[in-house]
């Protein structure tokens, strides 16, 4: 590594911690700001001393936003390479060192390149944030403001879920915690939508390394009645109590308590979603996929609002430099906005790969077009 290399590297690197800083602080105190009230609800060391309230207090926030900047810095990765590399090309311009290296016959190019690859490492970073870091904490994640624990662990009544195999589960009362369903009444219907049996348990207990195959497991139900609704089917025959039987079925505790706690799903590595849809009945699939396909078409549009900005800021004519910045915001702009809008289409109007693909189709091609006529 040449010493030009480590001189921006270095540069790049500090930039991008101080852009890092300033976004996430900016955003922690306005929403400091909008909810302090909730963190000061319902305080269990109210009668205690000032400064022990005080010190919970702070605890208590510094607790919350610490596992927030997770979720922040994911919001914030795109921009902050951005940011960066304008305030890194400022400083080489404002002290001539980009002019010096011109007149010694140093490529433009060559100026770029240490930037773009600090901006991979950084995308590599925002991979290890989600597959790895967000994924053991989402019990953290899931908090709201003032509430020291937000767990999924409680009692919920299931209607009407649907299954991969069309069927449909009622339950009067789910207990996470013994993995339970009580009062379990599951539809069973055909391709179709139409009826053709019903199964009705008191009880049904979770029971693992049950079974062969991917699902490993199954629900043990007891005093079950099994009804045939098919039109062959007789209606004087009274069905005969069975007094256990095992229901294999993909929806399993794990999938429950994502479906009761939707936003965990935004959490998951992309390995937890990948088993999920493979059990999830049509609708949720498609949800799932487009969580799949957008959170990898994030890490390549981040790379690309990089490469949409460097032409702006690598000029000849440091004169110019301001006024490069003011339009390296709005083509970067523009590449965000059109980014949050096909994402949004994304599994609604357009398909989840689509959705996620365009932005890289239109403003990937743009990039390698504004490179190639940059003047080096």
């Amino acid at each position: 590594m040449k010493i030009i290399d480590r001189y921006i590297i270095k540069h790049f690197i500090i930039n991008y911690l101080l852009a890092l800083c300033v976004m996430v602080g900016m955003y922690i105190l306005l929403d400091i700001i909008v909810n302090f009230d909730l963190f000061t609800k319902g305080l269990a060391y109210k009668n205690a001393s000032a400064m022990a309230a005080f010190l919970g207090l702070m605890h208590e926030i510094v607790s919350y936003y610490l596992y927030r900047s997770l979720v922040i810095f994911q919001m914030v990765s795109g921009v902050i390479p951005v940011i960066a590399a304008g305030f890194t090309m400022v400083r080489m311009t404002r002290h001539r060192e980009l002019t010096a290296l011109l007149a010694s016959g140093v490529s433009l190019y060559r100026v770029a390149v240490p930037i773009i690859v600090c901006a991979v490492f950084f995308a590599l970073l925002v991979v290890v944030d989600q597959e790895f870091l967000m994924p053991h904490c989402i019990d953290k994640l899931l908090r709201k403001h003032g509430q020291l624990t937000a767990s999924i662990l409680r009692d919920r009544a299931i209607y009407f879920l649907p299954e991969s195999d069309h069927s449909l589960v009622l339950a009067s009362r789910y207990d996470p915690k013994t993995k339970t369903l009580w009062n379990v009444r599951i539809i069973e219907r055909s391709t179709s939508g139409s009826p053709i049996g019903r199964i009705m348990a008191k009880k049904a207990v979770w029971k693992s390394r049950i079974g062969e195959g991917p699902v490993h497991g199954a629900w043990l139900m007891s005093d079950v009645v099994n009804i045939n609704d098919r039109e062959a089917a007789k209606p004087s025959e009274t069905p005969i109590p069975i007094r256990h039987e095992l229901y294999y079925t993909p929806l399993n505790p794990g999938q429950l308590n994502l479906i009761f706690q939707k936003k965990a799903v935004d959490y998951l590595s992309t390995s937890q979603i990948a088993k999920l849809m493979l059990y999830s009945p049509p609708a949720t699939r498609i949800a799932l996929a487009k969580i799949m396909y957008t959170r990898f078409s994030q890490i390549i549009i981040n790379i690309i609002m990089l490469l949409l900005g460097i032409p702006f800021l690598l000029t000849r004519e440091p004169d110019k430099l301001v006024v490069n910045m003011f339009w390296c915001g709005m083509v970067s702009g523009a590449c965000f906005i059109t980014t949050f809008v096909f994402f949004q289409l994304a599994g609604s109007g357009l398909s989840p790969l689509v959705g996620a693909a365009m932005p890289i189709i239109i403003f990937g091609p743009l990039a390698i077009i504004m490179l190639d006529l940059l003047q080096t």
